[in-house]
């Protein structure tokens, strides 16, 4: 209902929605929440458009400025609140995986969890609400099995993701699957079978543009951390190195923070008096990122290299 009195449908305001989403192609992502925060505010916009633009805030924090925030879990929180109101099972379960990445980047490993196993048992009666969704999630709870040290139950979610992708629509997602399948690998102290997961990427079916970027990098300290197991330490200099780079060309404090944490180890390796220069700046990354996972992660590798800072 209007200011006037009269009813008006649910959709309302989904033509400024649709604007919404020419910005995202163009990804100005700041504009997105500016505006996105100025449809939400005004109070003819219908229940169905608040749900679409809910969760678009929740994923442009997440996947766009990659921020980690408050906001894009209570972003995520509404619209899954006002897609269950408007039994929109498929606005629902994407809602759902928007809100356990942005659970997962503040810290709240749990959340992340329950999120991600109700998205598992949704699909597993309606898989066509969302293509992947299983995999998606399984990759997202790998994802926290690592964080907490569980890497021997990461590999097994990813493996099952694995077989999940039979098509070719998939080698995307097969080329994340076996990167993180990789850092797992490497966790459990398995560097033959971490480099032989890696070997089983298909980089042409990485995406394009800023996307397939970001995804290079995470791909490159995949690579520079197998050498870096391996004692391969020339080598793992060189990605780390080139990586680092590409990063800070996009802005990426995890990868950039990552970076300098694997030419820290590299330095120390080989005996250079850089090593505690390298292990600050990738404490420094890392606080930057806001992740507190990032920051626990980087700080455990590097607490020996930080000795000489008193």
């Amino acid at each position: 209902m209007d200011r006037f009195g009269h009813n008006l449908p649910e959709t309302w305001g989904l033509e400024e929605y649709e604007r919404l989403l020419q910005l995202l192609d163009q990804r100005r992502f700041d504009e997105v929440l500016v505006r996105g925060h100025v449809l939400l505010e005004q109070p003819e916009t219908g229940v169905f458009t608040r749900a679409k633009t809910h969760n678009m805030l929740c994923w442009v924090f997440v996947e766009g400025i990659k921020r980690p925030a408050p906001e894009a879990v209570l972003h995520g929180e509404e619209a899954v609140r006002l897609t269950e109101r408007l039994d929109e099972q498929a606005l629902r379960v994407q809602s759902l995986c928007n809100l356990a990445s942005a659970c997962y980047q503040v810290g709240e490993f749990d959340r992340a969890e329950q999120c991600y196993r109700l998205v598992v048992q949704v699909l597993e009666n309606r898989p066509v609400l969302l293509s992947y969704g299983k995999v998606l999630a399984l990759q997202g709870m790998a994802q926290i099995d690592m964080v907490r040290g569980e890497n021997g139950e990461a590999v097994k979610k990813l493996l099952e993701a694995e077989r999940l992708c039979n098509d070719d629509e998939s080698r995307c997602l097969l080329a994340d699957i076996y990167r993180r399948q990789a850092m797992a690998l490497i966790r459990l102290g398995e560097p033959q079978r971490a480099a032989e997961a890696l070997a089983k990427v298909d980089e042409s079916s990485l995406a394009t543009g800023l996307r397939g970027l970001w995804w290079r990098t995470h791909l490159g300290i995949t690579r520079a951390r197998v050498q870096i197991a391996m004692g391969r330490w020339s080598s793992a200099r060189t990605i780390a190195t080139n990586t680092m780079a590409l990063a800070r060309e996009l802005g990426d404090m995890p990868v950039l923070a990552e970076c300098a944490c694997l030419l820290a180890t590299v330095d120390a390796a080989e005996g250079r008096k850089e090593v505690y220069k390298r292990a600050r700046s990738a404490l420094t990354f890392a606080i930057q990122s806001g992740r507190r996972d990032v920051v626990e992660d980087i700080r455990a590798r590097i607490q020996e290299y930080l000795s000489a800072e008193i």
